[in-house]
């Protein structure tokens, strides 16, 4: 069985929201869910996370049922996520006053007992065991402070306050072909989380364990959402809650 929670919050900061998700629960073993953060000013920023999530949401929604093989998600996330890009870049070319205008994405699909998950730019996607200890980061930012971590530049308390943390080297939406990282594992049972940078940055999953692992209901998940705004909540803050549980096995017995 899967279920899944999700919320979004403009923070005491910003104007306006520029996050956006979305997500389907199809049937017991087959779900999807996506979150994005535009860039670009107040009102491309907003265009380009909505259009990501309509597009993608619309193509996965058409291509994706409870006989779906596993083998075929890749390319199925992949067009999905092409597809938004384009049509983000093409509403910018259109526009002057979009241009320039991008989102990232983190998309997922549960097939049965496979993760499949997409993503460019630095939204994230956690895993965390039944009794985490600590959140198991499953995506890689593509961020001009990640470049610098991998190559030791600079430390991980140096990343949290460096001036160019919200530099990402890819969107969608910039250029006319994204590249798309993509990573699946084995996934039987166990909770997701994906959210924006301005859920991590001011709330960071490792000291919210409880509240992460502990939520069965979106209320709960504002928990979450508020110590993010109790930080100052600077930017729009976005997550959604993945929990996929095992069937309960039927009590056998002899005849």
């Amino acid at each position: 069985m899967i279920r899944i929670y999700g919320a979004t919050d403009r923070g005491c900061v910003r104007t306006t929201n520029q996050d956006a998700f979305t997500y389907k629960i199809i049937d017991e073993e087959t779900a999807f869910a996506v979150v994005c953060d535009g860039m670009g000013g107040e009102k491309g920023g907003h265009i380009a996370s909505a259009r990501a999530v309509e597009v993608i949401s619309m193509a996965l929604t058409r291509s994706l049922n409870a006989q779906t093989p596993v083998s075929s998600i890749k390319s199925m996330l992949i067009a999905a996520i092409s597809a938004a890009n384009a049509v983000i870049y093409e509403t910018a070319q259109a526009d002057p006053e979009l241009k320039g205008m991008g989102t990232t994405v983190v998309a997922l699909v549960i097939r049965e007992d496979t993760l499949c998950l997409a993503h460019a730019g630095d939204s994230r996607a956690y895993q965390f065991a039944e009794r985490a200890l600590c959140a198991h980061r499953l995506t890689h930012d593509h961020s001009v402070v990640q470049l610098l971590l991998d190559n030791g530049e600079i430390t991980e308390r140096e990343a949290r306050v460096h001036p160019k943390r919200n530099y990402i080297t890819r969107a969608l939406g910039v250029e006319r072909n994204i590249d798309v990282e993509y990573y699946e594992q084995y996934f039987r049972a166990g909770r997701l989380l994906l959210c924006s940078d301005g859920l991590y940055n001011y709330a960071p999953p490792d000291d919210h364990l409880d509240l992460i692992t502990s939520c069965v209901s979106e209320q709960d998940l504002w928990l979450l959402i508020d110590e993010a705004n109790k930080a100052g909540g600077p930017d729009n803050i976005t997550a959604v809650i993945v929990v996929k549980e095992t069937k309960p096995r039927r009590a056998g017995g002899k005849t």
